[in-house]
């Protein structure tokens, strides 16, 4: 304040006739060259208020100087500003010498304990371009209180969860209701959300758990809203976290012009299959002529005893008489485990190293593939998961791993061509390693050779060096990018082509970003 309020007296007098908003002459006598202005009182004491109690205060603004004073602007600002309101609609004017203005402050606590604030009136006074109006008000009610706010979740890798503790304390006087609590923002997530209502009486606390589960890189932006009872009604937290990818990959590929593929077969030799084996043995030169039409590089072997060693020997394009040798073989051996066929081709897998009985017949870079026939469903002593992945296992890569099966319809078996159970346990093993599942009842098998014979090469599938985040995988072809037509799949860890299979000499290559080991 420039100058002492002359003859209050008077003024108050003159107050008294004018409106809540009408400028009022001061009949002192003002010297001073310029623009002046003083506000009285600078300070506005509201007392002690219960939710929705209001107090109303006034100061008065006076024009003291030699020319006109212009308000250009009143507003409350300070930590409690939100409790104090200018009721007052005009809040720019112009005052002549020797003028006052009386401005209404209401004081209704959004906050308890102290709320302090201050009106700035901002003039063309030179030498005091923003004047203020201390205020000060209690309020006996409840506040909630969020802790911390903002939460900076930091850097967390995709596909790992960061736990966070966001705190709710009732700092007030009186109990307080939460009775909503949302969350915006992707990526974040309550854990265990508490239900509503929460009641909380004054420094009671509840905690909130809060996931951050960044799907993708980058930044992320959240908003914890709470509703409650205190007077502000509503209140708001932030969070922020960065997802980051564990690491980069890119894996390349050279599609195989002559694939090698070795071909196992196992066939029931109980005897209601009689049937069934000749008509292998009579589709099997088809099989060689549509499998002719991928590759020559493949090999042959049939395996129907318990101890899993081959019946045929190994048979390749080179062989002499093979197709003589196969069909003798499907129709020979047998053993408790002719109706298991899944304990045999686990042990046959095992027993490829050199000086053992199927020395030579895997070889680490072709396509596994087994095909078993039989009437009945698999009976093995361990389950079709366990003897599969045993399979996969001796194998190395779940990519070059194929179980095919003609076997009973399933759920229900099926009839026509010989009768047949449903081929449980077959079925889940072809499904599961993406291999042919077909109906042994069928009155002619010359259709599934051509199916078989494409199952028995891998230029479909491809296995992954590591681990992907799926949405993240990309896949071209000789350079072109294939946005559809491939899927990934998460048992063997391979992308898989549905349709335009790339063809011999073809390049691939896959780039993705890598799971995180989350502690």
């Amino acid at each position: 304040m420039h100058r002492p309020l002359l003859v209050l007296a008077t003024a108050l007098a003159a107050l008294t006739a004018c409106s809540e908003n009408e400028l009022v002459k001061h009949d002192d006598n003002y010297n001073g060259n310029g623009p002046v202005i003083e506000v009285d009182p600078q300070f506005l004491q509201f007392g002690e208020l219960a939710a929705e109690e209001q107090e109303i205060r006034t100061f008065t603004i006076h024009s003291v100087g030699g020319d006109n004073l212009e308000v250009t602007d009143i507003e409350i600002g300070a930590a409690g500003a939100a409790s104090f309101t200018i009721l007052d609609s005009q809040t720019e004017f112009i005052m002549a010498p020797g003028e006052f203005q009386e401005i209404e402050v209401a004081f209704s606590p959004l906050g308890a304990q102290l709320q302090s604030a201050e009106v700035i009136v901002s003039s063309n006074d030179p030498e005091a371009p923003h004047v203020t109006v201390d205020l000060e008000g209690a309020g006996l009610v409840p506040e909630l209180q969020i802790t911390p706010n903002p939460y900076d979740f930091g850097t967390t890798y995709v596909g790992c969860a960061t736990e966070g503790l966001v705190t709710l304390t009732n700092v007030g006087t009186d109990a307080l209701t939460i009775t909503e609590m949302a969350h915006l923002g992707d990526g974040f997530e309550f854990v265990n959300p508490h239900p509503m209502p929460i009641e909380l009486q004054p420094e009671e606390f509840v905690d909130v758990i809060l996931d951050f589960d960044p799907d993708i890189e980058g930044t992320f932006n959240g908003s914890l809203t709470v509703v409650s009872t205190e007077p502000m009604g509503t209140r708001e937290a932030t969070q922020t976290g960065v997802g980051q990818y564990a690491a980069a990959y890119q894996d390349l590929f050279q599609v195989p012009t002559n694939p090698p593929s070795d071909i196992m077969f196992l066939v029931d030799q109980s005897c209601s299959m009689d049937a069934n084996q000749v008509t292998l043995a009579n589709n099997f030169s088809y099989f060689i002529s549509n499998l002719s039409n991928y590759t020559n590089n493949w090999q042959v072997m049939v395996v129907n005893n318990d101890d899993g060693c081959n019946s045929s020997g190994i048979l390749t394009q080179n062989s002499a008489s093979y197709a003589d040798r196969f069909r003798s073989s499907v129709s020979a051996g047998g053993g408790s485990y002719t109706e298991a066929l899944l304990t045999p081709a686990a042990r046959a897998t095992g027993l490829t190293n050199s000086s053992q009985c199927n020395a030579g017949f895997m070889r680490s870079n072709a396509l596994l593939h087994i095909i078993m026939v039989s009437d009945e469903p698999e009976q093995s002593p361990e389950t079709w998961s366990t003897l599969v992945n045993r399979i996969i296992s001796y194998k190395g890569s779940a990519a070059l791993v194929k179980l095919s099966a003609i076997v009973g319809d399933v759920p229900n078996g099926c009839s026509g061509g010989g009768d047949a159970d449903a081929g449980t346990g077959y079925y889940e093993a072809a499904n599961y390693t993406g291999g042919e599942f077909l109906s042994i009842c069928a009155s002619s098998w010359t259709s599934y050779m051509s199916l078989l014979a494409e199952a028995s090469i891998s230029q479909d599938r491809y296995e992954l060096s590591a681990t992907p985040l799926e949405h993240t995988i990309e896949v071209w072809v000789n350079g072109s990018q294939r946005y559809a037509g491939w899927h990934y799949d998460a048992a063997s860890n391979s992308v898989v082509f549905d349709s335009a299979i790339p063809e011999g000499g073809d390049a691939i290559r896959v780039e993705y970003a890598g799971s995180a080991s989350c502690d």
